[in-house]
């Protein structure tokens, strides 16, 4: 997905508001040493891309007719209302792998919850070296076929096998736990404090 930039200018708190205010926001390209340059883009062009590709969309930045094939590497968010302040694009070659964060999804709570389980998610992100263009928007893991305490693992994992994450393979994602075990250990926990 191509997305257009231009150079900016003026570099400060008060420039970086005025962009906001007119639906653009600020960025910085950086990687495969070159100059660093700090871009400008337009908000509706970003959301559409996060929409359609996720976090780690590999895009064609078109910085004043300069073609930079980058991926989406860092968004700073306001901590409050969650808006987008700030992106950090990293330039990419080809299919070379890149170093990433990945979120995890869950499907089928609704139905642990149904069973009288709960899970409690131990990690919501993981690292991944893949291609840039085989970059999960997300790793999914269902839960709905578990029906009894569990610990979920990077082994129930399903992931293409070009894509590396960085975590041992008995790693905890999650665990799940009937709701009755859950109450008792917080209890004992409580009465050993």
């Amino acid at each position: 997905m191509q997305i257009e930039a231009r150079l900016r200018e003026k570099i400060s708190k008060t420039e970086n508001h005025r962009l906001r205010k007119q639906g653009r926001l600020p960025a910085v390209i950086y990687g495969l040493n070159k100059q660093n340059f700090n871009i400008e883009v337009a908000m509706a062009d970003v959301f559409e891309v996060l929409k359609h590709d996720g976090p780690h969309a590999v895009v064609d930045l078109n910085v004043n007719g300069a073609h930079e094939n980058a991926i989406i590497k860092d968004i700073q968010r306001d901590p409050i209302d969650g808006k987008v302040l700030h992106i950090d694009f990293e330039r990419i070659e080809g299919n070379k792998k890149v170093h990433t964060k990945v979120p995890i999804n869950f499907t089928g709570e609704e139905y642990l919850k149904s069973r009288g389980l709960l899970i409690q998610k131990e990690i919501s992100y993981v690292e991944v070296d893949a291609p840039a263009d085989r970059i999960p928007k997300n790793i999914t893991i269902d839960v709905s076929s578990i029906t009894g305490s569990y610990k979920v693992t990077l082994k129930d994992v399903e992931i293409a096998e070009e894509i590396a994450i960085d975590l041992p393979e008995n790693a905890t994602i999650a665990q799940i736990y009937y709701y009755k075990e859950q109450v008792e250990q917080d209890t004992k926990e409580v009465q050993s404090e």
